[in-house]
């Protein structure tokens, strides 16, 4: 049986090849905002817009730091050091690397390592969430600040367009046919 847990009364059942979905979702999208990020000039990727938000920049850096950290627990691994980037170019240089480890650990996680108990290490520490859990608070987390980068970068006239999952389906199929 998946592993799962309760939302409500609703049981929510998560299984790696959905995980791996949603990470394929995840990838697009960063890879679109990333894209989308190198056209602003270095001033406008540092702005930081109204007062508690983040600068595009640090946004899109906060998303590759907590999957890095997250990588990390899921793995049982100690976190690494990194340099925190000097541009969107430095921001992308460290996605793509992170991007392919979190592939490859999806892709070798089985059905029934998704109940595991993960240690969470610091600087958030002490709790104890699922391996399934955790996946997912990674990805849900991500689309938070994705929303935010896209904002950002719509209100400097270069808008990502739609990167709800649905338009990732979309694209994902339309790649499909034209390599056929």
């Amino acid at each position: 049986m998946p592993a799962g847990w309760w939302v409500g009364s609703i049981p929510f059942v998560v299984t790696p090849r959905g995980l791996r979905e949603l990470y394929d979702h995840h990838a697009w999208s960063m890879a679109t905002l990333l894209a989308h990020a190198s056209e602003v000039s270095q001033e406008e990727a540092e702005a930081m817009p109204w007062k508690g938000v983040a600068s595009i920049q640090d946004t899109l850096m906060h998303i590759v730091t907590s999957e890095r950290y997250w990588l990390c627990n899921w793995k049982g691994a100690e976190r690494p050091h990194f340099d925190w980037p000097e541009s969107i170019g430095d921001v992308a240089g460290q996605w793509m690397p992170l991007q392919a480890d979190s592939r490859a650990f999806l892709a070798s996680l089985e059905e029934d390592e998704l109940g595991r108990m993960l240690e969470l290490r610091e600087p958030i520490g002490g709790g104890r969430e699922t391996l399934a859990a955790g996946i997912m608070h990674v990805l849900l987390h991500a689309a938070q600040h994705r929303a935010e980068a896209a904002l950002l970068l719509s209100d400097l006239g270069r808008s990502p367009g739609e990167l709800d999952y649905i338009d990732f389906l979309e694209h994902r199929e339309a790649l499909l046919r034209s390599r056929a």
